[in-house]
């Protein structure tokens, strides 16, 4: 059996290879590679770090006359269009909620490092200067959590601890009942009012058509002046052009992101430069601990490939 894996992730890519020894994987590090060796793999591994939204597209699939199975390196799947491997009978398998606490975690990390104006501190102690400069504390603060799935769930409550009063919108949020944590719930329709809340704004969502450029100029309008937005989901969710323009006007005091609208950044990106905005390299899910157990799933999944038993956590059931 050749294994396939889409990774620009060193990392993750020693993790799995160790894993699956003895078993040898073929690594694509680009849509390019992958193009030209998808028609040889059986199964193939998929992580979205670094890669558009339906990089594996219907071309792809096209060419992969022997898949009978991609797995996802993680819960997102935007980068593979599923109804494509449906049409051709490839089930798509998830890894869910295994990286779910690295990734809240990580975002009360960049609320914080926002509200503390981490880039701006750390020149002045490069500067040798003292505390002359003001931070803002979460207690008493509103957070809004736009998407209020596991990861969402988990900022709310431990946004809590902070003391801090917590609204959420979610499309689903008439089917289920009250939330820990989240002192009042607004369908998606009703995000603007939710964001006119919130002092901060944290996205956890999948992207999807719903969800692109969630966050446009009418959504900066509707926030409070001076207000915080945290990107934990993907850059697609972002109008970069009004997100600049709600930085220069003071509308929005500062931007922190876990993934950016290019992956890796340009170097020579501005944003990079800019003292009210907060970026990382997509390492949300990068704890020790996430990594252990998103590899321990991806590989039961493949002994169960092997063995011909039922995939788990397949998002097309219909072929699985």
């Amino acid at each position: 059996m050749k294994i396939g894996f889409l990774s620009k992730t060193e990392i993750n890519i020693q993790r799995l290879s160790d894993a699956l020894a003895p078993r040898q994987i073929t690594v694509c590090r680009s849509k390019e590679e992958l193009h030209g060796e998808i028609g040889g793999f059986d199964a193939l591994i998929v992580q979205n770090q670094g890669f558009k939204r339906g990089t594996i597209d219907a071309d792809i699939l096209a060419r992969a006359t022997q898949l009978r199975m991609i797995q996802h390196h993680g819960v997102a799947t935007d980068i593979t269009d599923i109804e494509a491997a449906a049409a051709r009978g490839i089930p798509v398998a998830t890894v869910p909620s295994q990286n779910s606490r690295s990734v809240a975690e990580h975002g009360m990390h960049l609320m914080l490092a926002l509200a503390r104006r981490a880039p701006l501190v750390r020149r002045l102690v490069a500067e040798g200067s003292m505390g002359e400069v003001e931070c803002s504390e979460l207690e008493g603060k509103t957070l809004c959590v736009v998407g209020l799935g596991t990861i969402g769930k988990m900022i709310a409550v431990a946004a809590n601890g902070f003391g801090m009063n917590v609204v959420g919108v979610s499309k689903n949020i008439a089917k289920g009942p009250p939330i820990l944590g989240v002192v009042q719930a607004f369908a998606a329709v009703d995000l603007h009012v939710a964001l006119a809340l919130a002092d901060f704004s944290i996205l956890v969502l999948p992207l999807n058509d719903e969800t692109e450029n969630i966050i446009d100029a009418e959504a900066f309008a509707a926030m409070k002046q001076g207000a915080f937005l945290i990107n934990m989901s993907r850059g697609g969710h972002v109008d970069r052009t009004a997100c600049e323009a709600a930085l220069d006007s003071g509308q929005l005091a500062g931007y922190a992101a876990d993934a950016m609208w290019q992956e890796p950044v340009d170097p020579n990106d501005p944003m990079l430069t800019d003292e009210r905005v907060v970026l990382t390299p997509h390492i949300g899910g990068k704890s020790a601990e996430a990594i252990k157990r998103i590899t321990t799933t991806v590989r039961a999944n493949i002994l169960r490939f092997e063995l011909g038993e039922p995939l788990e956590n397949v998002v097309n059931m219909d072929v699985s």
